[in-house]
């Protein structure tokens, strides 16, 4: 699978402009998520789609092991930039770079509908442990 063509171009020239324009997340929101998600100290949680790091950046005090996927080179660089210490990959959702049952959970911010929804759930299955 690939990145849609509107998004690769898009995103990649625009990443320092989505990095200024785009809203942050409440921290009650990714509050929730972590609550929800069980996001905490020896947990390995992928961020997917990741862009700049915005929602990531929220989860790092949470103490749990992140790594960030992004398809995007132009978003990975941005993204290295501004969360020093988190490693991002290249990838996209239908094929994650990733082995089976690594993760115990996986959060998309703002980016499922890019997505090919059921290659991106089967392998989202397929990276998650039991329970994750």
């Amino acid at each position: 699978m690939s990145v849609h063509e509107a998004a690769a171009v898009g995103f990649d020239v625009g990443a320092e402009a989505y990095e200024r324009g785009r809203p942050g997340f409440s921290p009650e929101a990714v509050e929730r998520l972590a609550r929800e998600l069980g996001i905490e100290p020896g947990r390995t949680v992928v961020d997917l789609a990741a862009g700049t790091g915005k929602l990531t950046r929220m989860l790092v005090p949470s103490g749990a092991r992140l790594l960030a996927v992004e398809p995007v080179e132009g978003m990975r660089r941005q993204f290295v930039h501004l969360v020093p210490g988190v490693p991002v990959v290249a990838g996209v959702a239908e094929s994650l770079p990733l082995r089976a049952g690594s993760v115990d959970a996986v959060a998309v911010a703002q980016a499922f509908h890019w997505f090919d929804a059921g290659a991106a759930l089967r392998d989202l299955h397929r990276v998650l442990r039991p329970g994750g």
